[in-house]
């Protein structure tokens, strides 16, 4: 009783440490538009008529699916390529010296200038898929590398000489070692190709995206639309990590009971 009384009242605190914390920043956001021109900055209440219109508008859903389609894409092929050449890396040293130029460079160019060079060879409506990769393969690659490479070396060594089938050595030693990392680099990853993604829309200007909307409402100084867009970024961002996170965690619990006896 005692333990349910406590778990409760650490359960208030949170949601009023939550609710406190969010009405200061919309205090803060209702002040700021109070001091800035309306022209230039939109409050709360502005804020929240636009994305109810815009939420019921055909062409909001429209712009959100097109622009989540290609993100998608690009995080899923991006995604399997970095576990694969991950591991591969991982095992062969040779191809981890073979790739790590292009990972750096991945790392390192800014997302403007690969938009710029890439909308001269791909149409503009396939540079969210495009950038989309760019941004989460180095992230999942080291990530899988980095992983493994902390697998304790003796184990394996261990696991070698007492002839532990491959089956056992994924369950007991690869994939908890793994998903930590995975986890981590999924959660930066997503947010990072949606910020990918909507920059190279708004620079090549796809029909039907994020990007065009936002481009659009900043060219007529919409400022509530282009802030209802902005909520809806955030929203449907933090909405896709959940899932994603959710769905590494569901497969390695597949992986865990699909190779948890030996063959």
């Amino acid at each position: 009783m005692q333990k349910q009384t406590e778990k409760k009242s650490a359960l208030r605190r949170r949601w009023c440490r939550r609710a406190s914390t969010a009405l200061f920043w919309l205090a803060l956001w209702e002040l700021l538009s109070l001091r800035l021109p309306e022209v230039l900055f939109a409050g709360p209440a502005r804020t929240a008529r636009s994305l109810l219109a815009l939420l019921a508008s055909p062409g909001c859903w429209r712009s959100l699916a097109g622009t989540l389609g290609q993100i998608a894409a690009g995080f899923l092929l991006a995604f399997a390529a970095g576990l694969v050449l991950g591991a591969v890396c991982w095992r062969l040293a040779w191809v981890q010296a073979l790739l790590a130029p292009a990972v750096q460079v991945m790392k390192s160019v800014p997302v403007a200038c690969f938009v710029i060079v890439a909308l001269i060879w791909i149409p503009s409506s396939r540079i969210a898929v495009l950038l989309s990769a760019f941004v989460v393969f180095p992230l999942t690659y080291q990530s899988v590398f980095s992983g493994l490479s902390a697998v304790d070396r003796e184990l394996l060594e261990m696991a070698k000489v007492f002839r532990m089938p491959f089956s056992r050595q994924l369950r007991y030693l690869y994939i908890p070692q793994l998903a930590p990392f995975v986890l981590s680099g999924c959660r930066v990853s997503v947010g990072m190709c949606w910020k990918a993604g909507i920059a190279g829309e708004i620079i090549g200007l796809p029909r039907f995206s994020v990007g065009e909307q936002l481009y659009m409402a900043k060219l007529y100084l919409n400022m509530g639309d282009l802030f209802a867009w902005t909520l809806l970024i955030i929203a449907v961002s933090m909405l896709t990590e959940r899932v994603v996170v959710w769905a590494v965690d569901w497969a390695g619990a597949r992986l865990e009971a699909a190779y948890g006896n030996p063959v």
